[in-house]
């Protein structure tokens, strides 16, 4: 039987974790990040996404069965801080601009991007422990949500939404494959929690790809069997299918859309704030909070005061994401030697 150790989480923490890392991204894409329209073509380039992460995933689950991990090269590990503190800002301005122009449109995106790397601090401070137990009950608030507004949208769903199938290019469908492929940074998160895992971590991994991506396909599904071609007009489509969602005359559910997207952009700014320190050692574990929660905040004010992430192109996620979770693997599973000092603890 395994026995709980301090600082470690079970191996369905990691499902729980990563799948909520994966969903808080897809929920709340904005439209523009899509190429052509969003129709029913975005479910094929969804199918094509999974298939292709589960396929780049291979390097970093060999590394992890091989004991090869790339931050045990501590020049690594920074360029890996780096990333997940640069993935943080990101997911932080995206909430900012959210919550911003959609829930509150007279409020500053600066005061969402201060609370969430507040709380980010916060939470990594505290450590894996805690935010594992959290993120189970997340899952259980985002799958009843989920399920309630699919629920309740099923008197709204029309097939005849769904056709024709291809609208946009083979150009298109590719772009947007490559765009919902670039938005996963679960491979350098799993790469990174790993040492964390008291158990087997690569059948969590997957599930938690398999999963996401299957919820995924079906919100958009529902996006364009209820809304039709009105689905081009959503800024924040999914928000908008959960708007629809009522109960009665005039309630709605779409609170708890934004319970579970506040409590899911706290999980994942605090799971890639945690792994930033992980990445980069020598400092104490309070330091490395606060100097990853800064420079999150400095990269979620970037992007939310200069840029504007909604016009962003998704070159600036794909790019790292192809380094970090796939060319890095590889060569780390093909030159770094076998750590064999982890895999006799393992075995101990």
């Amino acid at each position: 039987m395994t026995q709980a150790k301090r600082d470690k989480i079970a191996p369905v923490s990691i499902f729980f974790l990563l799948y909520i890392s994966r969903i808080v991204v897809s929920m709340t894409s904005v439209q523009s990040a899509s190429v052509g329209l969003m129709t029913t073509d975005m479910l094929i380039s969804i199918l094509l996404s999974l298939g292709i992460t589960l396929l780049l995933s291979l390097p970093a689950i060999y590394c992890y069965i091989k004991h090869k991990s790339p931050f045990d090269i501590k020049w690594v590990g920074f360029f890996y801080s780096l990333y997940f503190i640069f993935v943080a800002g990101v997911n932080i301005s995206k909430f900012s601009y959210f919550a911003s122009t959609t829930l509150n449109p007279n409020s500053q995106a600066l005061i969402y991007s201060v609370i969430v790397a507040a709380c980010a601090f916060y939470g990594a401070y505290l450590g894996i422990e805690g935010l594992s137990r959290f993120s189970a009950f997340a899952f259980i608030l985002l799958a009843a949500s989920i399920l309630a507004a699919l629920f309740l949208n099923i008197k709204n769903y029309q097939e005849i939404n769904l056709y024709p199938v291809i609208t946009n290019t083979n150009n298109e469908i590719l772009k947007n494959t490559l765009t919902i492929t670039g938005d996963s940074t679960e491979i350098a998160l799993f790469l990174c929690l790993t040492k964390k895992v008291n158990g087997r971590a690569v059948k969590p991994y997957v599930w938690s790809v398999i999963a996401s991506f299957f919820t995924i396909f079906v919100l958009i599904l529902f996006v364009n069997a209820v809304m039709g071609d009105a689905a081009l007009l959503q800024d924040f489509p999914i928000y908008t299918l959960f708007q629809l969602a009522k109960i009665g005359l005039f309630e709605r559910i779409d609170v708890l859309y934004i319970s579970f997207w506040i409590f899911g952009i706290f999980i994942k700014s605090v799971l890639l704030i945690y792994c930033s320190g992980i990445a980069f050692n020598p400092m104490k574990k309070s330091t490395k909070s606060i100097i990853s929660s800064v420079l999150a905040l400095a990269v979620a004010v970037f992007f939310t005061e200069f840029l504007q992430v909604n016009t962003v192109s998704q070159v600036i996620n794909f790019v790292p994401f192809v380094v970090f979770c796939v060319i890095i693997p590889i060569l780390t599973l093909i030159f770094k030697k076998r750590n064999y000092g982890d895999e006799l603890v393992e075995k101990f």
